[in-house]
C-alpha cells in the first residue's frame, strides 16, 4: 500500500512538473511573425534608434531657428528691485538761508529734511527694438537656416543607410535559408553515403578508410548546418534590432523579392549624385553656414549697436523722482578696443569657411567614387546571375538523369542525392546572385542619394 501510495504520488508530482513546463514554453514562445522587405524598411524608418535622434536633431535645429528668428521682433522686459538702506543722507537748512520777508527769515528756524526713505521700491517695464544689430541678427539666422538644412539632409541620410542594411540583412537571412537547405541535403546525401559503405566494408568491396572518408564528410555536413543555424539567428536578432522589433521576435521572410531595374545610365547617375545626394548637400549647408558665419564676424566688427527703446517706471521713496515717469531714448554701443577678438574671430571663421569648402570637393569625389563602384559591381553580379542560371539548368538536369539511373538500378542512391545536394547548392547559388544583384542595384541607389524601398 505504501508503495502504490509513493508510486501515486510520483506521478502526480510528474504530471505537475509536466503541465508547468508546458505552461512556460508556451508563455515564451513567440509567434513567427511574416515579413515582407517594404514592411522591413517602413518599421526601420519609422522606430529604428539612429533615425529617431536624427529626427530629434532636426527638431533641435528647428527650435534654435525659431530662437534666431525671434531676435528680429522687440522684445519687453520688466526689471523691478526692492532695497533697504542702512543710512540716507540728510540735507540741513538753515535760518534765514531762503531769504527774509516783511522782516521774517525764511525759514523761520533750521530744519533737517530726510531725502526720501530707507526702504526703496523701483519698477520699471522697457520696450527695445534692435535696429542696426538688425544685420548682425539676420547674419544669425543665415547660420541657423544652413544648420537645419545641413540636419535635414543628414537625417535623410540616416534613413538612407539604415534602408539598405535593412535590404543586405534580409538578403544575407534568404541566402541562409537556401544555404541550410542545401546542407541539410548534404546531410541526407552523406547518410545515404554512409549507410551504403556500411555495408560495402561488410561484404570487403571497399576498405575501412572509405567509411571513415564518408564519416568525416557526415561530420562536416552537420558542423556547416549547425554554423548556418546560428548565422541565421545572428542575423535574426539584427534584422530585428534593424527595424525596432523585440530581439526574439520569430521572423519568417517573404522570398518574392521585386526585381528594380537600374535608375539611370553610368553618367546620369553621377550627376544624379553630385546634384541632390545628402551626405554632399550637408556639406553645401556646412559651407553656406561658415560663409554667414565669416559675413557674421564683419557686420560685428564695423556696425554699432544702435537700438530705440521706451520704459515707464514706478519708484517709491526715491528721492527727486517723481512716483511715475516714462523714459524714451536711443541706445549706442560700439567697441573701441577689443585686443584683437573680432579680428581673430573673422581668422577662425575664414579657416572654417576654407575646411568646409575642401570637406564639400572630398565628399563630391568620394561620391563620385561610390557611384562608379556600385555600377561596376551592378555590372559584374549581372554577368554573374546569367552563369548561375545555366549552372542551376545543368544540375538540375544531372539530378533528373541520377534519379533515373538509379530507378533502372544504374546508380546508387547515395549518388542520387548528392546530384539531389548539388542541385540545392546550385539554387542556392543562384538565389545569391540575383540577391547580390538586387544589393547592388540598393547600392547604386544609396550612392545617388535615394532610399532604398
Amino acid at each position: 500500500m505504501i508503495k502504490r501510495n509513493a508510486s501515486l504520488v510520483l506521478l502526480v508530482a510528474i504530471a505537475f512538473s509536466s503541465c508547468l513546463t508546458g505552461a512556460e514554453e508556451t508563455k515564451t514562445a513567440q509567434p513567427t511573425r511574416h515579413m515582407t522587405l517594404q514592411e522591413a524598411v517602413q518599421l526601420a524608418l519609422k522606430h529604428n534608434h539612429n533615425i529617431r535622434i536624427a529626427g530629434y536633431a532636426v527638431e533641435e535645429k528647428r527650435q534654435a531657428k525659431q530662437v534666431a528668428k525671434s531676435a528680429y521682433f522687440p522684445s519687453i522686459r520688466n526689471d523691478s528691485s526692492f532695497l533697504h538702506l542702512t543710512d540716507s543722507q540728510l540735507i540741513e537748512i538753515n535760518a534765514g538761508s531762503l531769504g527774509v520777508a516783511g522782516g521774517n527769515q525764511i525759514p523761520p528756524v533750521s530744519n533737517v529734511l530726510q531725502q526720501g526713505g530707507k526702504n526703496l521700491t523701483t519698477s520699471g517695464t522697457q520696450i527695445t527694438q534692435p535696429l542696426t544689430t538688425l544685420l548682425k541678427i539676420k547674419r544669425e539666422n543665415d547660420v541657423a537656416q544652413a544648420e537645419l538644412k545641413a540636419s535635414h539632409e543628414k537625417a535623410q541620410l540616416t534613413g538612407n543607410d539604415v534602408a539598405l542594411a535593412v535590404h543586405q540583412v534580409y538578403y544575407r537571412i534568404l541566402i541562409a535559408q537556401v544555404h541550410r537547405s542545401a546542407t541539410e541535403a548534404r546531410v541526407k546525401a552523406s547518410e545515404e553515403l554512409q549507410s551504403e559503405r556500411v555495408e560495402q566494408v561488410k561484404f570487403g568491396s571497399i576498405l575501412e578508410q572509405e567509411l571513415i572518408d564518408s564519416r568525416a564528410q557526415f561530420l562536416q555536413a552537420k558542423q556547416e548546418l549547425l554554423t548556418t543555424d546560428l548565422q541565421l539567428s545572428d542575423l535574426t536578432l539584427k534584422l530585428n534590432d534593424l527595424i525596432g522589433l523585440p530581439l526574439n521576435t520569430a521572423l519568417d521572410l517573404d522570398t518574392a523579392v521585386s526585381d528594380v531595374q537600374p535608375p539611370c545610365v553610368r553618367q546620369e547617375c553621377v550627376r544624379a549624385a553630385t546634384a541632390s545626394h545628402p551626405e554632399i548637400l550637408a556639406a553645401r549647408a556646412e559651407v553656406e553656414k561658415a560663409q554667414a558665419a565669416v559675413r557674421l564676424t564683419k557686420t560685428d566688427m564695423w556696425v554699432p549697436d544702435v537700438e530705440a527703446f521706451a520704459r515707464y517706471s514706478y519708484q517709491n521713496n526715491v528721492p527727486f523722482l517723481a512716483r511715475n515717469f516714462g523714459t524714451f531714448g536711443i541706445h549706442f554701443g560700439f567697441d573701441v578696443f577689443d585686443s584683437g577678438r573680432k579680428k581673430a574671430s573673422l581668422h577662425e571663421h575664414e579657416a572654417q569657411l576654407s575646411e568646409a569648402k575642401e570637406n564639400l570637393a572630398k565628399l563630391t569625389d568620394e561620391v563620385e567614387l561610390e557611384v562608379e563602384t556600385a555600377y561596376n559591381k551592378l555590372e559584374r553580379t549581372q554577368q554573374m546571375l546569367k552563369v548561375s542560371e545555366e549552372v542551376v539548368s545543368l544540375r538540375t538536369e544531372s539530378s533528373r538523369v541520377m534519379q533515373q539511373r538509379v530507378l533502372q538500378g544504374a546508380a546508387l542512391n547515395s549518388q542520387a542525392a548528392n546530384a539531389t545536394a548539388q542541385q540545392y547548392d546550385a539554387k542556392a547559388l543562384l538565389l545569391q546572385s540575383q540577391l547580390d544583384f538586387l544589393q547592388a542595384q540598393d547600392e547604386l541607389l544609396n550612392a545617388i542619394g535615394r532610399t532604398p524601398e
